[in-house]
């Protein structure tokens, strides 16, 4: 009876891989293709963020330029505008993103111009030491709950009813660091556990309407171009690519193909997921690679 259970689902696995249906190979062709789509990336002003936007607008997306200096915001959306195919022209909207009512306003202008959205990316970060004994310690603390935890989180929640009708997806951007214990950097590796584990949970509560929800995780990545008139920097940035196995520092376009095909119908049976793009390098951080001075 075992056997014949066995075989039974064996048969019925691969009837599905051999189809002849030729949809299932298609699917994966046009797997980059965000024509119609909108995707909403928060941080995305600069840094990796700005990547991600711009990588979604060159696949045909629509998409929405926000942080919080307008400055940067319409000089990413006239790139970003730049690569669509169709010249669609991007969403800019000035938020601070630990204000509720700007945080509200961000999405309401979302779905009042577009008409809906499909992808949601939480990239808006901060970055800090915060050693534990220093007395600005909670302040920092603070600071990373309420960018790095309370705002996508609430986020999510507001833009639920839109990605429930698209069935879209979620993906929040954690940190390798989470993995490997750093000093100085509780508050920091506490928020992107928190995040992660948000991923998680998230992911079990929305399956049933449709929504997809992942995590990925940067390693090291030169957002900005290496100051080659500055030795520390040109130490730092050997060093780290030195400690990567694959040899070199991430770049903000590795983050937002792994972000791209979390978004994909390549993915669309990925949830829960924590997708790590570092090049190897969390095998080889110690507790003091953060703060180590060169």
């Amino acid at each position: 009876m075992f056997i014949v259970y066995v075989l039974a689902v064996v048969t019925l696995v691969s009837g599905h891989v051999i189809s002849s249906e030729p949809d299932i190979y298609q699917e994966v062709r046009e797997s980059r293709n965000f024509d119609g789509k909108v995707a909403l990336v928060t941080g995305s002003n600069s840094g990796i963020g700005e990547q991600i936007v711009k990588l979604y607008s060159a696949l045909g997306a629509s998409v929405v330029v926000t942080g919080r200096k307008e400055a940067d915001i319409a000089r990413v959306a006239k790139e970003a505008q730049a690569l669509s195919p169709k010249k669609l022209k991007p969403l800019e909207v000035v938020a601070d993103l630990t204000v509720s009512d700007e945080l509200e306003n961000l999405l309401k202008q979302t779905v009042q111009t577009f008409g809906k959205l499909d992808v949601l990316v939480n990239d808006a970060d901060i970055f800090m030491f915060a050693n534990f004994t220093a007395d600005t310690f909670w302040k920092t603390f603070d600071s990373f709950e309420s960018i790095g935890v309370r705002s996508p989180l609430h986020l999510i929640q507001m833009a639920a009813p839109a990605l429930i009708k698209s069935k879209g997806t979620v993906i929040n951007i954690s940190s390798v660091l989470s993995q490997r214990p750093q000093k100085a950097m509780l508050a920091y590796e506490l928020q992107k556990q928190a995040l992660e584990m948000a991923t998680k949970v998230l992911a079990l509560e929305l399956a049933p309407f449709g929504i997809r929800v992942n995590t990925l995780s940067p390693g090291a990545t030169q957002s900005h171009p290496v100051n080659t008139t500055n030795p520390h920097s040109v130490a730092n940035a050997k060093r780290i690519a030195d400690a990567t196995p694959l040899g070199r520092v991430g770049l903000p376009i590795d983050m937002a193909k792994g972000v791209v095909f979390l978004s994909s119908t390549d993915a669309s049976f990925i949830t829960g997921h924590n997708l790590v793009v570092d090049g190897g390098l969390r095998f080889n951080l110690d507790s003091g690679f953060m703060t180590v001075k060169v």
